[in-house]
């Protein structure tokens, strides 16, 4: 953890598979308009909604979250998840985090589309209840089809686009915390890793040489 005081702390986890700048440049847009004294990253082990599992060793992705993220300042990287091993759940997460940090209100962090898949997630109800939640925009969801395909008791959550968390709340609220939208995918940049591409600039340059170097995402 930083040594600075953290108010406020943004939870932002996945399977990184491998981190690329749309994991980067949004969060950190929703860290500063959701007033996020920092966000951690919680690179998985396993992740529970893609059943044919990752493509890189979670050694591997946990070290390129490591190389992404040292240049910003307030994103700081767990290995929690990591170290335990199988699958965790979100809501496991964010009980730990809640434990060991009781004097931090903790957002949690994702992108619009996975916002719209809430309802298949581990105990989505508990989450829905007991903790806010930030949303970046990724392509193609945007603010009004968020809205308008939600389930009805997560719509009834979504705060207006343009709304910030000033005060603490009651009731969990769902903040639209960037408009920058979202349209790298990690599935391009493996395939395009495969097939020798150019990566334009999507991967940051650390990143990608360790991908290479550690020959990531090629055939075979």
């Amino acid at each position: 953890m930083p040594p600075w005081p953290l108010k406020r702390l943004g939870l932002y986890g996945g399977s990184f598979d491998p981190i690329h700048r749309g994991h980067l440049d949004p969060i950190e847009e929703a860290r500063t308009n959701l007033g996020l004294d920092a966000v951690l990253f919680v690179p998985a082990h396993s992740v529970p909604h893609k059943p044919a599992g990752t493509s890189a060793g979670s050694h591997h992705r946990f070290a390129m979250v490591a190389l992404a993220t040292q240049p910003y300042p307030r994103f700081v990287l767990t290995e929690f998840e990591a170290v335990r091993g199988g699958t965790v759940y979100t809501v496991e997460t964010l009980r730990h985090f809640r434990a060991v940090l009781a004097e931090t209100e903790i957002f949690l962090l994702m992108g619009s589309d996975s916002l719209l898949e809430l309802p298949s997630w581990r105990e989505w109800r508990e989450i829905l209840a007991s903790w806010r939640i930030g949303v970046v925009h990724r392509e193609p969801v945007g603010y009004a089809e968020l809205a308008s395909r939600l389930d009805r008791d997560i719509a009834s959550r979504l705060a207006p686009q343009g709304a910030t968390p000033l005060e603490p709340a009651e009731d969990t609220s769902i903040y639209w915390a960037g408009n920058a939208p979202v349209t790298i995918s990690s599935t391009w940049i493996r395939k395009t890793i495969a097939t020798g591409g150019s990566l334009d600039a999507c991967l940051p340059p650390a990143v990608e040489a360790y991908a290479r170097r550690q020959r990531l995402y090629l055939p075979g």
